[in-house]
C-alpha cells in the first residue's frame, strides 16, 4: 500500500505540473463557465427554473452536461494515453521497478493519481459554476440541490475515470503511444457521435415511421393535418418502437448513459444525445424528485462502473505479464 501511495502522489504532482493538464483545466473551466453564463441568462428569462439550471439550461444548447459528454473523454484519455507505453519506451519503467516497488503498486497508483486529477478539476468546476450562479444570481442552493450538485460531481468523475481507465488499457496494450492515442480517438469518435448515427439508420431500417395521407375533403383535395396524424395510436407506436430501438442501441455508449444518468440527478428530461432539454435546446423541465431520479438511475451508473472496473482489471491484468526492458 505504501508503495501504491507513492506512485499515487508523483503522478498527481505530474498531472497537475503538466502543461497537458494545465491547459486542459483551463479549457474546461473557460468552457464551463460560459455554459454557467448561459444558465443563469436561462434562470433569468425563466423565473420558474431551479437553481440546478445552471448546469442544464442553455441559450445556445450546449450545458455543461453537454461539455462532459463530448470533451470528458477528451480530457479522460488525455492523462492516461501514453501512462505505460512512454516510461516503457524511455526506460523509466524498468528503472522504477528495479527499486522495492511491486508492479501492482505501479498500476495501481497511476489509476488513483489520474483519477485524483480528474477529481480536483470536476470539483473546482462545479464549484466555479456553482458560486457563478450564487454570485450573479443571488441564488442560494437549498440541501436538496447540494446534493443533487455532489451526486453529478460523483458522476462526472465516474465517468471521466472510466476514459481514463480506458486510456491505460491502450497505452498498456501498445507499444507506441502513436497508437494508443489513435486508439483513443477512435473510441472517443465512435462513442460520441458514429454510434448515434448508426442507432438512428438501424432504427429507420427497422422501424421506419410511414406518414399516413389523410382522406380527401368534401373539396376533391388531400387535406393534412399534422397534429392529427402524430397523435394518432398507429403512429405513437411506431415512433415509440423506433425509439426503444435506438435508444438501446445508445445506450452501449458511456457517453449516452451519462447523458441518462446526469439527467436524472438534475431531474429533468433528455431532448436527444448529448444535449438537455426537448430538441436539444438546453431547456429543462423538472419530473423527478432526487430520490426518484436516482433510483431510475442506478442501471445507468452500474454499467459505467462495470465498464471502469473492466478496462482496469484488463490493464492490470496484462501490466504483470508486460516484458520490460531496460530501454524499453
Amino acid at each position: 500500500m505504501a508503495g501504491t501511495m507513492t506512485v499515487c502522489r508523483k503522478e498527481l504532482a505530474d498531472h497537475v505540473g503538466s502543461k497537458r493538464y494545465i491547459v486542459l483545466f483551463a479549457l474546461i473551466v473557460a468552457l464551463s463557465t460560459m455554459s454557467a453564463y448561459q444558465g443563469a441568462e436561462f434562470i433569468r428569462n425563466n423565473p420558474r427554473a431551479g437553481f440546478m439550471a445552471i448546469f442544464s439550461g442553455a441559450q445556445f444548447g450546449f450545458p455543461f452536461t453537454s461539455l462532459m459528454v463530448f470533451f470528458g473523454p477528451i480530457i479522460g484519455l488525455a492523462l492516461s494515453f501514453d501512462a505505460i507505453n512512454k516510461e516503457r519506451t524511455s526506460g523509466s519503467l524498468s528503472v522504477l521497478l528495479s527499486q522495492p516497488i511491486f508492479r501492482d503498486s505501479v498500476i495501481n497508483g497511476k489509476m488513483l493519481g489520474g483519477i485524483a486529477a480528474l477529481s480536483i478539476m470536476t470539483a473546482s468546476t462545479t464549484t466555479i459554476m456553482s458560486s457563478m450562479a450564487v454570485t450573479l444570481l443571488g441564488l442560494v442552493p437549498s440541501i436538496e440541490n447540494i446534493s443533487r450538485i455532489t451526486l453529478l460531481t460523483g458522476l462526472t468523475i465516474l465517468y471521466l475515470a472510466f476514459w481514463l481507465g480506458l486510456g491505460l488499457l491502450y497505452s498498456t496494450l501498445t507499444k507506441k503511444t502513436a497508437t494508443s492515442i489513435l486508439m483513443s480517438v477512435a473510441t472517443w469518435l465512435f462513442c460520441s457521435i458514429v454510434i448515434s448515427i448508426i442507432a438512428m439508420l438501424v432504427a429507420n431500417t427497422i422501424a421506419p415511421v410511414q406518414m399516413p395521407t389523410m382522406p380527401t375533403n368534401q373539396t376533391g383535395q388531400r387535406g393534412f393535418n399534422f397534429t392529427r396524424v402524430t397523435e394518432t395510436p398507429e403512429f405513437m407506436e411506431q415512433m415509440q418502437r423506433r425509439s426503444t430501438i435506438q435508444t438501446s442501441i445508445q445506450r452501449i455508449s458511456p457517453a449516452y448513459l451519462y447523458n441518462e444518468a446526469s439527467s436524472g440527478i438534475l431531474g429533468i428530461t433528455t431532448g436527444g444525445f448529448g444535449f438537455i432539454g426537448p430538441g436539444g435546446g438546453g431547456r429543462p423541465f423538472r419530473t423527478l424528485e432526487l430520490t426518484q431520479g436516482v433510483a431510475a438511475i442506478w442501471p445507468q451508473i452500474t454499467a459505467i462502473a462495470v465498464a471502469l472496473v473492466v478496462c482496469f482489471a484488463a490493464s492490470y491484468m496484462l501490466f504483470l505479464r508486460l516484458e520490460i526492458r531496460p530501454g524499453g
